[in-house]
């Protein structure tokens, strides 16, 4: 497995422009970076590419970054078809700018119910769970037939939910997921785990994590790798000997690639090479 340091690691609210946390990151010898979501835009992300290259970073895409000027906010299933078709593009544009990274897989976030607003729970214009799934494979088949013409595998991510926001989201739970894979076949789409996520799901929905795993774990090319309480808030927290994933997890993604650790360690090396020795172990498990 190829670990990804995640730039929250640095920038642990994601104020920071990706112009100065990334060269803070491969000063302190990290040249494997996934960018997050959330950073401000800038625009002048070509001297980015232009400085990976430069400096040999490997650099990982995920959901809305680079960010557009207007912070669009990545919903496949949105019900308003205008915002619907621009997420389309600009997620098509992020799969460009992979392939200017020399890179082979983006992810983002999965879809909502509704025109989604950060920490809104009630809304007046709520797709049904039906709706807005055939929204969102209406709209992922056309992304992936854009993706595998320019070899670029697609991370779908697991939605973090608590019980107030149910109603408005897709794929956290099993159901759609396997609706997912058995209408989209293609070789090119994944399940991005994001192992916070499923733990606070799992605990507030009350299934089984390692069922779960069982049942797409084959389907997983990277995951994002953080802890938490798994109790309503997902805090992105590093983790220890403790953490709820280990061995018999590991055995149950017999694909994954990529190893993103998405943990807010304000740079903490020690913990850093703390949690990369964990998978390391597992690895040779």
């Amino acid at each position: 497995m190829n670990y990804f340091l995640s730039t929250v690691n640095f920038s642990p609210d994601s104020r920071d422009k990706l112009s100065k946390v990334v060269p803070w990151m491969v000063k302190e010898g990290y040249s494997d970076i996934e960018f997050s979501s959330l950073h401000p835009y800038e625009d002048n992300f070509h001297q980015l590419i232009e400085y990976a290259k430069e400096h040999n970073v490997h650099v990982l895409l995920h959901n809305f970054s680079p960010p557009s000027k207007d912070d669009l906010l990545i919903n496949l299933s949105n019900p308003n078809d205008i915002i619907r078709k621009r997420v389309n593009a600009f997620i098509k544009e992020r799969i460009d700018l992979t392939t200017e990274f020399g890179m082979d897989y983006y992810s983002f976030h999965a879809g909502f119910r509704v025109d989604y607003k950060t920490a809104i729970h009630q809304y007046s214009n709520v797709l049904s769970d039906q709706e807005a799934m055939d929204f969102f494979i209406d709209e992922l088949r056309d992304i992936l037939d854009y993706a595998e013409e320019r070899k670029v595998h697609i991370g779908v991510e697991n939605h973090v939910c608590i019980r107030e926001n149910k109603d408005n989201l897709i794929l956290y739970g099993d159901k759609n997921w396997r609706r997912l894979f058995e209408e989209i076949s293609s070789t090119y789409l994944h399940l991005h785990l994001d192992l916070g996520h499923l733990k606070v799901t799992a605990t507030e929905h009350g299934f089984n994590r390692d069922d779960f795993l069982r049942q797409f774990g084959g389907k997983v090319m990277a995951m994002h790798i953080h802890d938490n309480t798994g109790v309503k808030l997902d805090c992105h927290a590093p983790f220890n000997e403790s953490f709820w994933f280990g061995e018999k997890q590991m055995k149950l993604l017999p694909h994954v690639k990529y190893g993103i650790f998405e943990t807010k360690t304000y740079g903490d090396p020690l913990l850093i090479q703390q949690m990369m020795h964990y998978f390391q172990e597992l690895e040779q498990s």
